[in-house]
């Protein structure tokens, strides 16, 4: 027998009271016992054994009471219930909890608000973790529009497989009933989850795992892999992380090699880590130890996901994998922008001749530095947008060229290549402007240079460096020109098509500033100009001066935008200068066709020809225009339709010639015309034109566009005609279309006659058939005119001949009059005489 003390003082935190009403259930009925406050109360017992000689311990016992004291006598207990066996409490809505004793009474506790049900229910939650174990509290609540009830348990005694002395057979049946069991609650799994961790049951598991392989025990084997399955299931991230940890992975891929899906077969992962995965290589000491098991756990995860468990994982899984994967990419990626390990790697590439032979296997480093540098990046493609914008800036600072232009001009390895390619991609199909833009950024702008005109003197090869934006396109220029993917072609050609693009450039040269924030850089005018107006002028007192003079403001800003003006200028120079006689080699130097050693790749000719097409109508024509015609790239593409071409790149061509002429430039007018480059327009117009094809739309299409232009500058002339007879001033306008119109009309009028049913074939005919009409009908308008002037002459000079034998008569008969009268006056004597 033992004695036992009770100790009255609380060693268990005893919870506030609370109001409550009290109620017991007789005969079916709830019967109110009374009002009161309600404690939930710990008291501890002491026992004390009979023989006090013996030297064992006193052992002391919690016990854990509900006590309710009445509100009018505080020394009046209505309900003392002690929290024992196997008592199931239910909290119902969110005031009542309701059990039933181990005596069989069924009392209910209606709080009086739900802060002090709250607070029982915490304190049944700590009885059962530390006294009761098997004790529980349900959670029972009104289901969706008042159908029915859920259940949800709150806190109960949980059970969890056996990990005391070795496991069998029947300790793993029992495990995986258990384990599938308990995912049916969320307190249930969180205590289950907790268990696995706390007493690492997934190394039992690979232990048990170990032996019963040995024994080849096929039953064990894939009740270990349905095990480990279903803690996968549990979608834990603590579980799934350690089980990618240095002491549980092969272990965890052993029991998954087995599976009860294909018990005929057996994978071998094992294997695979063992001897063919990829090994974690040093290219320089990594410092950081931490790294190194994040960059394994990383590796491992992905392992599972799309090689191990790729039949097994639901979205859920599948998601939980993926979340964890990106939060190792991402410190990953943090790690290398701020630790200076990356940068070293990137300074392999940037060596003088001296600093080179300081380091051994140089060209190995080198090419596991692109192998490096190609797995961050398409590690950091599941980051967020910004911190990929972060990472790939902070790569383009350290020197990202640099290990492009080694990968593309001086290592051997094609694979090396592939690999620089696919990584510049990436950066490209991330924000196709970031490279050229931060690129940018490392240069001053008082220091760009002024770049002489293409084609001017001083523009020799290598007589200007290049600089950082001029290396991107070259490097992507050079992708175009070998590689022959088409998808990586398509890519690169956008990105051209973008880099090239003035609106591009414009809102590169736009971040620049906008990097300095706008207010920042008014405040650093308002200080430059108040300085230079006020000696006395304090740099604190900038923000409130308020004087600016709003002219000399507007003078800067124009500084500014002509500033930009000049940059973009500069910008497609050094393109027209350094990139395109490389870019567009393929036209400048295209083969005749006669070189049967070397077919034509007609697929490179197509992007080349988009491109050609797009800087003659994009870029400044002087620039553009300039290039295009002295390297008779237009010449080159007109070859592109004959017919040992694809029709792709023969309507490709068509469509690049069609779209320089909308531009109604008369250098290009010219060009085209002395040359007779629509000769192989028409030769496929002849080979089409009784095809109802897309070849024939295309150049009907061109036809058409002459035809409408030909007639709206045909108006125009007549409106200039009437402004010259309506106010005596000519406006004189050069015709291009007109005279293509007629051009076309004269060379190819045979062809054209062909098709005069056409609408615009037709008006093409009849503009030239009336303006011919219309010259000679001022041709003889002209000659009638002259005719009518020849006589009208004629008249004028017998008049004049009769006007003068007038004149002759009338002028003698005049001398004679004249003589007579003095004579007359000679006879006559004088009036002074008289």
């Amino acid at each position: 027998m033992t004695a036992v003390i009770y100790n009255e003082e609380n060693t268990f935190s005893n919870t506030e009271p609370k109001r409550v009403k009290v109620y017991v259930l007789e005969n079916n009925e709830w019967k109110d016992t009374g009002t009161g406050f309600c404690t939930g109360e710990i008291t501890t017992t002491t026992t004390i054994p009979e023989d006090i000689t013996e030297s064992t311990s006193n052992e002391e016992k919690k016990s854990a009471y509900l006590v309710v004291n009445n509100e009018d006598s505080t020394s009046s207990i209505l309900l003392k219930s002690r929290l024992e066996g196997n008592i199931e409490y239910q909290r119902q809505e969110e005031t009542l909890i309701v059990w039933k004793d181990l005596d069989k009474n069924d009392i209910a506790l209606s709080f009086e608000e739900s802060l002090g049900c709250d607070t029982l229910c915490d304190f049944i939650v700590q009885v059962q973790k530390h006294i009761e174990k098997n004790i529980s509290l349900i959670s029972v609540r009104s289901g969706e529009e008042g159908i029915g009830s859920v259940h949800e348990i709150i806190t109960a005694p949980v059970s969890l497989p056996n990990i005391e002395g070795e496991q069998n057979t029947e300790k793993m049946y029992d495990a995986l009933k258990i384990l599938n069991e308990n995912t049916a609650y969320e307190f249930l799994k969180n205590e289950t989850i907790e268990f696995v961790l706390h007493y690492d049951y997934i190394k039992i598991l690979i232990d048990y795992f170990a032996i019963a392989e040995k024994n080849k025990c096929l039953k064990d084997l894939f009740l270990l892999s349905n095990i480990m399955k279903t803690l996968i299931l549990y979608n834990q991230r603590d579980i799934i992380e350690q089980m990618v940890d240095d002491d549980h992975i092969m272990g965890v891929v052993g029991i998954l090699e087995y599976d009860t899906e294909f018990a005929n077969v057996k994978s071998n992962h094992r294997e695979y880590l063992k001897e063919d995965a990829p090994t974690f290589k040093e290219i320089l000491p990594l410092e950081n130890e931490d790294l190194k098991v994040i960059v394994k756990k990383c590796f491992r995860l992905q392992f599972l996901k799309d090689v191990v468990l790729v039949r097994f994982l639901d979205d859920h899984n599948f998601n939980l994998f993926l979340d964890i994967i990106l939060d190792l990419e991402t410190c990953i990626i943090d790690f290398l922008e701020v630790d200076p390990f990356l940068n070293n790697i990137l300074k392999l590439y940037d060596l003088t001749k001296q600093e080179e032979k300081e380091y051994t296997f140089l060209e190995e480093k080198r090419n596991d530095g692109i192998k490096l540098l190609h797995q961050c990046v398409q590690m950091s493609k599941n980051l967020d947008e910004r911190d990929k914008t972060k990472f790939y800036k902070a790569l383009v600072k350290m020197g990202l060229f640099n290990v492009l232009t080694y990968a593309f001009y001086t290592a051997i390895d094609p694979n090396i290549r592939i690999l620089a390619t696919e990584t510049v991609v990436t950066i490209i199909e991330h924000d196709i402007l970031l490279i050229r833009n931060t690129a940018s950024k490392n240069s001053k702008l008082d220091s760009r240079r002024k770049s002489p005109i293409p084609g001017s003197q001083g523009s020799e090869k290598n007589s200007i460096p290049m600089s950082d934006e001029m290396k991107l396109l070259k490097i992507l220029s050079k992708i175009l020109l070998t590689d022959k993917s088409p998808g990586l072609r398509e890519q690169i050609v956008q990105a051209l098509n973008t880099l090239l693009h003035p609106e591009g450039c414009f809102n590169s040269l736009d971040s620049d500033l906008n990097t300095m924030g706008g207010s920042s850089m008014l405040n650093e005018f308002n200080y430059r100009l108040n300085s230079e107006k006020d000696p006395n002028f304090n740099s604190e007192t900038e923000m409130n001066n308020e004087y600016i003079n709003e002219k000399d403001m507007n003078s800067s800003l124009e500084s500014i935008e002509n500033d930009q003006e000049f940059q973009l200028q500069e910008y497609f120079n050094d393109f027209y200068r350094q990139i395109a006689p490389i870019l567009f080699g393929p036209l400048i130097h295209i083969q005749t066709g006669d070189d049967k050693n070397e077919p034509f790749d007609d697929f490179l000719l197509i992007q080349l020809v988009k491109l050609i097409s797009f800087a003659s109508t994009e870029h400044t024509r002087i620039v553009s225009r300039k290039f295009i015609l002295e390297s008779d790239i237009l010449k080159h593409v007109c070859e592109l339709m004959k017919p040992n071409h694809i029709l792709q790149l023969r309507l490709t061509a068509v469509r690049c010639i069609k779209n320089i002429t909308v531009l109604d430039d008369k250098y290009y007018h010219r060009y085209l015309m002395t040359n007779n480059l629509y000769d192989n327009i028409f030769d496929l117009l002849e080979e089409n034109k009784k095809n109802d094809n897309l070849c024939n739309s295309c150049i009907r299409d061109f036809l058409k566009i002459v035809a409408n232009r030909s007639i709206s500058c045909q108006m125009d002339f007549q409106h200039r005609e009437e402004i010259r007879q309506q106010t005596g001033v000519t406006i004189s306008k050069k015709n291009n279309f007109a005279m293509l119109n007629k051009y076309l009309v004269n060379r190819f009028g045979t062809l054209l006659n062909e098709m005069e049913d056409i609408p615009s074939v037709g008006t093409m005919l009849r503009l030239v058939e009336t303006d011919q009409k219309e010259k000679e009908k001022k041709s003889k308008s002209l000659n009638d005119h002259i005719l009518c002037k020849a006589d009208t002459i004629m008249e004028e000079d017998e008049t004049m001949e009769i006007r003068k034998r007038v004149r002759d008569e009338f002028d003698n008969t005049n001398e004679m009059v004249n003589v007579n009268t003095d004579e007359i006056s000679d006879s006559m004597p004088s009036k002074r005489q008289n």
